[in-house]
Formats: C-alpha cells, sequence, structure tokens
C-alpha cells in the first residue's frame, strides 16, 4: 500500500473502528468493518474475520468479504490440532505472528480453500494475557500482492477488532452482573438463588460449569447448593471439610485459587467434581464473603483445550469477576437469610409480648397464690395434733414446692423474652469471669475448677449482666452433668489466626475467646445441632430454654458459640467475643 490517499482513508477508517469499538462495544457491525477496511486498504479479492472459540481452541469464521463466499465456506473452521489443515490461518493462530506470502503455491502453510489465490496475508487478534482472540485473513488472486507494510495495516486493524471483542466482553460481563445483581435482590430463597447464579454465570460469562457450596452453620462443612452439570444431582449431599482438596482450602483460607492443571497441585483431592479429573484443564475458586465472614465457595471449571497450542485457562479478569459475583452473592445470602431472621423475630417478637403478658398475669396469681399458702399454713398451725394436720401440712409444702418451680421456669421464660435486650459498658473480662464464678460455681462442689485466665486481655464493651447469665448457666450445666465429680476449666485467651480460619470469624474484628470444657458424659453427635433450640432439654430442671438464652445473648454481642466436645470425653464450649463492637 503506497498510495498517500489510500493511506489517509485508511487512517481516518482506523480512527473511526477504534472510536466505534471503544464507545459501541456492543455493535456487532464493527468486526464486519474492520474486514472490509482491511480489503479496501489492501486491495484483497476476498478475506475472512475468523474467531477462536474459547472451549474447543478452533477458529471460526465470523465475517467475510469480497468474492466467491458460499454458505458452506462461510462455515468454515479451522482445526488448530491438525497441523496438515490448519493453513496460513491455523499457523497465525498458533504463533501468534503475522505471516504473507507472494506465491501461495510454494508455500507449505497454504490449505486451497479457493482456486484462484495467489497471495495471501493473515494478522492474529491479541487479546489480554497474550491470548489470541481470532485471525484476519485477505487473500489475492495477485502474486505478490501483499508486503511487510500491509502486515503492519491489518495488525492496526487486528488492534481495533481486540478493542471491539474486549469491550464486547466487558458488555457482557456488565450485562450478566446487573443480571445476577436483579435476580440477588429480589429472590430470597436460597435453593432458587443458587440455580439462578449458577445458570447466568455458566452462560453469561461463558464458564464451562459453575457449582456453589455454601458453610453449614451446624456441621461446619462446605454443602454443594447447586452445579450446572452432572454433579447437580449431588446438592445438599457433597460435602466437604474445611481445608479439604481445593475447595475446602478457598473456605478456610480466603484465598482464591487459579489453576491450569488442578490436578497436579498436592491440595486436590478429586471427590466432587464436575467432570472428569482428567479432563479438567482450568479451575477457579473463589470465597463468598458477607459481612467480612466466610460463608462459601463459588467455583468454576473449563475442560482442557483440544490443541495443545491453545490455553483456555482463567484469567485475572475473570478472577476480579466471579470475585464481584461472589461478592453480590455473599450479600444476597445474608439478606435472604435476615429476611428469614426478620420473620422468625417479628413472630418471636408477637409471641414474646402476648408471653410477657402473660407471663405477668401468672406472675400476679402467683403471687396470690404465695399469700394463700401462707394464710394457709397458719392456719394450718392453729389445729390440734392429727393425722389430717399431717396430710395437710403435707399438701401446702408440695404447692409450696410447686408455686417455686413456677416461680423459676417464669424467671427463665423472662429471661429469654429479654435475652437480647443488651446494656453495654466497657469492662475487664476477666473480671467478669471471676465475677460469675464466684456467683455461681457452688462452693463444695464435687467438681474441681480450674480458671486458666490470659492477662493480656483488652477490655471489651459488653453487658455484663447478659454475659454472667449465659457464663453461669453453661457453669450449671457442667457441675449438674458431673454429679459423682470431675473437672470444669475455664480458660481465656485472644483469638488465634487457626481460631479464625476454623471458625470463620470475622476479618475486620479481633475477638476474645473463653472456652468452659468439662470431663463430663459430653455432647452426643446426634444433638449437637439442636441444643441451642428453644424448648429442646435433656435434664429435667426448667423448659430448655438455656442454652438458647445462652446463644441469644452471644449473637446480640455479635460472638459466637461452638460446642466441639466429644461424647464420652466432656462438653467443650467456645465463646468468642468482638473486642471493638462499637457496630452494636
Amino acid at each position: 500500500m503506497r498510495n498517500p490517499e489510500r493511506s489517509e482513508i485508511f487512517l481516518r477508517d482506523l480512527n473511526a473502528l477504534f472510536l466505534e469499538a471503544t464507545f459501541q462495544g456492543g455493535d456487532q457491525d464493527i468486526l464486519q468493518k474492520t474486514l472490509d477496511a482491511g480489503m479496501h486498504v489492501l486491495g484483497g479479492t476476498r478475506g475472512f474475520l475468523a474467531i477462536m472459540h474459547h472451549e474447543t481452541g478452533e477458529l471460526s469464521v465470523r465475517c467475510t468479504a469480497g468474492e466467491g463466499w458460499t454458505e458452506d465456506a462461510k462455515r468454515l473452521r479451522v482445526h488448530l490440532a491438525q497441523e496438515n489443515t490448519r493453513g496460513i490461518t491455523g499457523h497465525v493462530a498458533v504463533t501468534g505472528e503475522p505471516y504473507f506470502t507472494g506465491n501461495v503455491e510454494n508455500d507449505s502453510f497454504h490449505v486451497r480453500y479457493f482456486e484462484d489465490t495467489r497471495s495471501e496475508v493473515a494478522v492474529p487478534i491479541m487479546g489480554a494475557f497474550g491470548r489470541i482472540r481470532g485471525v484476519i485473513n485477505i487473500e489475492s488472486t495477485e502474486e505478490n500482492a501483499f508486503d511487510a507494510d500491509d502486515c503492519a495495516h491489518l495488525v492496526a486493524l487486528g488492534v481495533a477488532a481486540s478493542v471491539h471483542l474486549t469491550m464486547e466482553g466487558f458488555i457482557a460481563r456488565e450485562t450478566a452482573l446487573i443480571e445476577i445483581g436483579k435476580n440477588l435482590t429480589s429472590t430470597v430463597e436460597l435453593t432458587e438463588l443458587m440455580h439462578k447464579v449458577v445458570d447466568i454465570t455458566t452462560e453469561a460469562l461463558q464458564f464451562e460449569d459453575c457449582s456453589v457450596f455454601l458453610i453449614d452453620e451446624n456441621t461446619n462443612q462446605l454443602i454443594l447448593q447447586a452445579s450446572r452439570g452432572v454433579l447437580a444431582g449431588n446438592a445438599g449431599e457433597a460435602a466437604y471439610e474445611l481445608g479439604d482438596g481445593l475447595t475446602g482450602w478457598v473456605a478456610m483460607h480466603g484465598t482464591p485459587i487459579r489453576l491450569e492443571d488442578p490436578p497436579s497441585d498436592p491440595r486436590w483431592k478429586g471427590r466432587f467434581t464436575e467432570f472428569p479429573s482428567n479432563e479438567i484443564g482450568a479451575f477457579l475458586a473463589v470465597p463468598i464473603i458477607s459481612r467480612d465472614r466466610i460463608i462459601g465457595v463459588l467455583r468454576v471449571l473449563r475442560r482442557k483445550s483440544f490443541s495443545p497450542w491453545f490455553s483456555n485457562r482463567f484469567t485475572q479478569t475473570d478472577e476480579r469477576v466471579l470475585t464481584t459475583i461472589a461478592s453480590q452473592l455473599g450479600a444476597a445470602v445474608e439478606n435472604a437469610r435476615n429476611f428469614r431472621k426478620l420473620i422468625r423475630s417479628e413472630r418471636m417478637a408477637a409471641w414474646g409480648e402476648l408471653s410477657a403478658k402473660s407471663a405477668h398475669m401468672i406472675g400476679n396469681r402467683s403471687f396470690a397464690l404465695k399469700g394463700d399458702l401462707n394464710e394457709l399454713k397458719h392456719l394450718i398451725l392453729q389445729l390440734p395434733d392429727s393425722p389430717i394436720k399431717e396430710s395437710m401440712t403435707d399438701v401446702s409444702q408440695s404447692m409450696t414446692h410447686g408455686v417455686d418451680k413456677l416461680d423459676e421456669l417464669l424467671r427463665e421464660f423472662r429471661d429469654f423474652v429479654v435475652a437480647t435486650q443488651l446494656t453495654l459498658a466497657e469492662v475487664d473480662f476477666n473480671a467478669l469471669i471471676k465475677e460469675v464464678v464466684s456467683e455461681s460455681f457452688p462452693k463444695r462442689s464435687p467438681v474441681a475448677l480450674k480458671l486458666n485466665l490470659d492477662d493480656s486481655l483488652p477490655p471489651i464493651r459488653c453487658d455484663s449482666v447478659k454475659l454472667k447469665r449465659a457464663f453461669s448457666e453453661l457453669i450449671e450445666n457442667s457441675v449438674s452433668f458431673q454429679p459423682e465429680g470431675g473437672e470444669l476449666i475455664i480458660q481465656t485467651s485472644l483469638m488465634s489466626p487457626e481460631d479464625r480460619a476454623e471458625f470463620r470469624l470475622a476479618w475486620s474484628r479481633d475477638f476474645i475467646k473463653v472456652e468452659f470444657k468439662d470431663t463430663g458424659p459430653g455432647v452426643p453427635d446426634e444433638i449437637k445441632k439442636r441444643i441451642f433450640q428453644p424448648f429442646y432439654t435433656s435434664r429435667v430442671k426448667g423448659m430448655g430454654l438455656g442454652l438458647s438464652i445462652v446463644k441469644g445473648i452471644i449473637d446480640a454481642h455479635q460472638g459466637q458459640i461452638i460446642e466441639i466436645g466429644r461424647k464420652g470425653e466432656g462438653a467443650h464450649f467456645v465463646v468468642f467475643l468482638p473486642i471493638n463492637n462499637s457496630k452494636l
């Protein structure tokens, strides 16, 4: 191309293409305009623009120009894995370098599709991270029709095409994120939510498969919620322990993993995969985080490319997009859970208001009954000794015991209703522990008490009255389950990094850790999920609200309580309380 006027037209067309590609990235005509500009400036006979398929590594014709194109020719696909059929176009895609020949008859790369072709030039469309996005190919019926200058001009057009494809991808990702955002904000049913995310993520962002795992709050396992492929049948069953495999590792450490050959990674277990391990060519998993706490993992996979020259690895852009989706999903899961909590809390509030009024009325009658019983006792004392007097005294004592029991139940019920109503003040935590031990631990108990208190603990803002109520319940439980004697260890410390990972504590806060560990019978695995539920009890005493009150108080402090003991080895309650809870 040696005509100055044609060069000027080329620069004008190129500038227009860049403007269109940048500001109208979704316009499919831009690729056709790019090819037409190349045909015009090079004076070609025919040409085509082929796009790389990210899954198969094939080139497929997107646009054509010039003479001789039939519908069959337009459906041309270039299989890069086949040395002898990929032609000059495939050679450019494999090497990433421009190529031209003045005589195709003597060129070893040329594959004849049109009988009249004499010269050919092809340049790659390069994407980010050095990936081939496609190829522009122009042919001529004249020999030596193209030179290095023509290559350079066609390369410039390839850059314009690359800008368009990049903007096209950006618009697709933006559209997908908006679509996901709409669904996440309008859906409060978790199962439906998970399936929508999987479908949109897979289709709009061109991931071959996608799976969502959430951490079960009771078992602390990663449980599959939704998947696109064959793994979908294992939803609710496929489970990873935290730290188990690549997926469990992401959940424990809160760090994304992006790999090209996941089975070669030492963390790989291959337990639950969307397709066979030997077919997996790329793996990307990111943590789902809500309120600075890891609640699950979102992962995507791709199969190995058929072509050894083409990599379908995940990029940093893919990781950023998936992280954004995971962030949206984390907020949506939190919203869905909060919605359920709101429904429950509204019911509980109504129930609590009714119950509080009922408790007040029952309390008034209880007070009246106590007065009547005192009067009855006084009258019984005036009677002469007789079998009837003895019987009436026994009945009176039984009634007094029953009224005292009723008062005890009412106190427990009132504690349950007001458990989350906090009055905060700065407190020396170790001093609080010593106070609750002094007030709650029996002076002559057969249970040996050991206090291991960390003197380096900072003060925390909390409701000391409510916390003492919670801790006294744990102490009383321990003593009651060791009637023949045993040991109770109460220990305070600062949360460790291992604690943060294991118990999925918020990253933005530090916590005080307090443990209550005894040598009693322990909590059987089959009831661990139920011990914090209202009205569940394995003791004769009380209504089964004790541990539910404890959990309510700890939750109100934005803390966490877990039972991690083993049956036969004693109960082991671990409580984490935030040091800086100014957000309360």
